[in-house]
């Protein structure tokens, strides 16, 4: 009797195995802060231009924590991994994480900044390959990235990171923030990377810091020129009106958090405490006092049954599948998770109307 295929195609069985991970609470993805020190002191940065340490009692984890931790989120499930920071490339022991987490089967991908790439990583990085590498370009010349980063010498450092990547056939794509102080050279910059032949994407959301200074959001552009920008790459613009189009008719639910966060996703401070995602570090568990397993069924699930409160006009809201509503980014921004962004609520109605323009 022939096989017969149960799948149709790839993207089905994809969704499928994610349902089944969501209903089982599968800690599929996650990500690590190796630090939370940076060598630039970029103006927009939530961790602040001298690389506050969140906990200034405590000890970034040792590479051999580190290695043991990743054996027992690989047990508990997780496949995905985004190694960042801080500038996950200032730990002298990154090799020896990286290396471990390729050894546990892990697909991992990295966010730096590029400058302290040296020949031996990508030696390393071409040995073992990650899924990706990816870079901030924060300026399209030198006087605009280094106005960002504070450091002379950054912007050839990154370029210099990149071309080696490139030729070395790595897995490489930039991305940028787009403010106030590199808007004038935003098409300049998504130029680069199409000069390169690599994939490019932005953010506009600008987070307050987290020692509650919210002076970076002084750096925001308009929602409605970040996100004109965002539509004006043809590809873009069709990715949200498929996705649009796929949310449409979903019914209203009354949990606060509707992402990945805590269901299949996870962070980890680099003192070793986890998170359900780094932005919500007001829930969290110090794995110093327990497995990575009794924390994840413990209190990271606890946001799991969080509900809408006062803010329940938000699921009916025909643009909430278009803001990135994110109640951690309410609690950075306005002090509690229920008080929603004014600035996201504007960047849903932006996108809203360039769609209805577009499929008219």
């Amino acid at each position: 009797m022939p096989c017969e295929d149960k799948w149709k195609s790839d993207l089905e069985f994809i969704r499928a195995f994610n349902e089944k991970a969501e209903q089982q609470r599968i800690p599929l993805s996650g990500s690590i802060d190796l630090t939370h020190r940076c060598n630039l002191r970029c103006v927009h940065c939530y961790l602040s231009g001298n690389a506050e340490r969140r906990r200034t009692n405590h000890q970034e984890m040792s590479a051999g924590r580190i290695v043991s931790l990743l054996d027992e989120i690989t047990e508990a499930g997780c496949l995905y991994l985004l190694i960042t920071g801080g500038e996950p490339l200032l730990r002298e022991d990154f090799p020896e994480i990286y290396r471990h987490a390729r050894t546990c089967g892990l697909v991992t991908s990295i966010f730096t900044n590029g400058t302290l790439l040296t020949d031996s990583l990508v030696e390393l990085f071409e040995d073992m390959p990650p899924q990706l590498i990816e870079i901030s370009l924060y300026g399209a010349t030198s006087s605009t990235y280094e106005n960002i980063t504070g450091v002379p010498g950054s912007y050839e450092k990154c370029l210099t990171a990149v071309t080696k990547l490139v030729e070395r056939n790595i897995p490489v794509a930039l991305k940028t923030i787009l403010m106030t102080a590199n808007r004038h050279e935003f098409f300049a910059i998504e130029g680069i990377a199409k000069t390169f032949g690599l994939k490019f994407r932005f953010d506009a959301a600008i987070f307050p810091r987290i020692n509650g200074d919210k002076s970076p959001l002084r750096l925001r552009v308009p929602a409605s020129e970040a996100i004109e920008k965002e539509f004006m790459d043809a590809e873009r613009a069709r990715r949200w009106v498929e996705y649009f189009q796929r949310s449409q008719g979903k019914l209203p639910t009354d949990k606060l958090y509707n992402c990945g966060a805590g269901l299949t996703g996870f962070h980890i401070d680099p003192y070793g405490y986890l998170q359900p995602c780094l932005m919500t570090n007001y829930i969290q568990h110090d794995l110093s006092t327990g497995s990575f397993q009794s924390g994840w069924y413990g209190i990271i699930s606890s946001m799991r049954d969080k509900k809408t409160a006062t803010i329940t006009g938000c699921s009916t809201c025909e643009s909430s599948h278009l803001c990135g509503f994110c109640p951690a980014f309410f609690q950075w921004e306005n002090g509690a998770e229920d008080i929603y962004s004014e600035y996201l609520c504007s960047m849903g109605s932006c996108r809203l109307q360039l769609i209805n323009d577009s499929v008219v």
